[in-house]
Order: C-alpha cells, then sequence, then structure tokens
C-alpha cells in the first residue's frame, strides 16, 4: 500500500509548511543527499499563452527529474511507492529552490501525477519521476516575460547548482 500524502499548509507566499518540523531536517547537506540518490537533474521550458490569437512565452517551467534510489527502477511500476517516495524528495528540493520573498511573479509546484517520464537519450531513456515549478506573472499571467521571471529563473538555477543539480544531464550517478 503506498504512504499517503503529509498534512500541508499554506503560507501566505503559497509555500508549503509541515507542521511535523520536516523542514528543519531539510538543510542543504540533506536535499544535496537526495539529489545524489536520485540521481537529479532540471530542463526549463517556457510557458505560452495563445491569448488573442498568437503565441506569447509568458513564463517558465522548471523541470526537476530523478529516479528511484535503486536507480533505473527497472522492477517498478509507475506511481508505485518508490515513485511516490521519489516526488516527496523532489518536491522538498522544489521548495527549496523557490524564493521566499513575495515578487511580482509566483510560482506553482505541480501535484504527484503518478507516471514516469521518459527522459531524453542524453539520460538514458530512464524513466523519471518529475516536479514542475512554473513561473507566472502574479497578476496578468497572458503578459509577455519580464524580468522578475527572469530573474526568478536564474536565482533558481543558482540554488540548483549549489546543490550540484546540472541542467539536462545528472552528475555522480
Amino acid at each position: 500500500m503506498m504512504a499517503q500524502p503529509q498534512r500541508a499548509e499554506m503560507n501566505t507566499n503559497g509555500r508549503r509548511t509541515f507542521p511535523s518540523g520536516r523542514e528543519a531536517a531539510l538543510t542543504p547537506e540533506a536535499l544535496r543527499n537526495i539529489v545524489l540518490r536520485h540521481c537529479v537533474c532540471y530542463e526549463v521550458w517556457p510557458e505560452w499563452s495563445g491569448n488573442g490569437g498568437r503565441a506569447t512565452r509568458i513564463g517558465f517551467a522548471i523541470s526537476v527529474c530523478g529516479v528511484h534510489e535503486n536507480g533505473a527502477g527497472q522492477h517498478d511500476v509507475p506511481g508505485c511507492p518508490h515513485c511516490w517516495r521519489t516526488y516527496k524528495e523532489l518536491r522538498a528540493v522544489a521548495e527549496w529552490i523557490t524564493p521566499e520573498q513575495e515578487r511580482q511573479c509566483r510560482f506553482e509546484i505541480a501535484a504527484y501525477d503518478r507516471s514516469w517520464h521518459v527522459a531524453s537519450n542524453a539520460r538514458h531513456a530512464r524513466n523519471e519521476t518529475v516536479v514542475t515549478i512554473k513561473i507566472f506573472h502574479r497578476h496578468n499571467i497572458d503578459t509577455v516575460i519580464d524580468d522578475c521571471q527572469q530573474q526568478c529563473l536564474n536565482e533558481m538555477r543558482q540554488k540548483l547548482g549549489d546543490l550540484g543539480v546540472r541542467e539536462g544531464v545528472w552528475a555522480g550517478c
């Protein structure tokens, strides 16, 4: 039977807090261990809007990708307890890299989707669990990307780098 999600609360910045005091255990060193254990890497994709009849880049999506602790997860199935554990740990990384201060942009961390995502050939088409963080304007979502969104993306990339997470490829696995 799959473990159930922990009770979480949202604070005013839209960040999840765990009443159990879980965040105290998630030091940068603990997060680096998650990164190594799950061979974590990330990808950045544009978010588009078709409002007004033409495509406009309105934000970014950062996909934090990882695999089960046992590596390729060849003997597991999508949505198994290993996937849920992997998602929870990748989500902890996603929450840590998300800026805490309120900005002119907002962040959405996608819910667990119970599926594997097949990686590119650069990552040997491995079966990955993915946590996606979207960066949008706080008020007018269909507005073209601005400096605030770009700065937030750069800060999040820097924090991922501080944890040893590389873009497009994983290291040390």
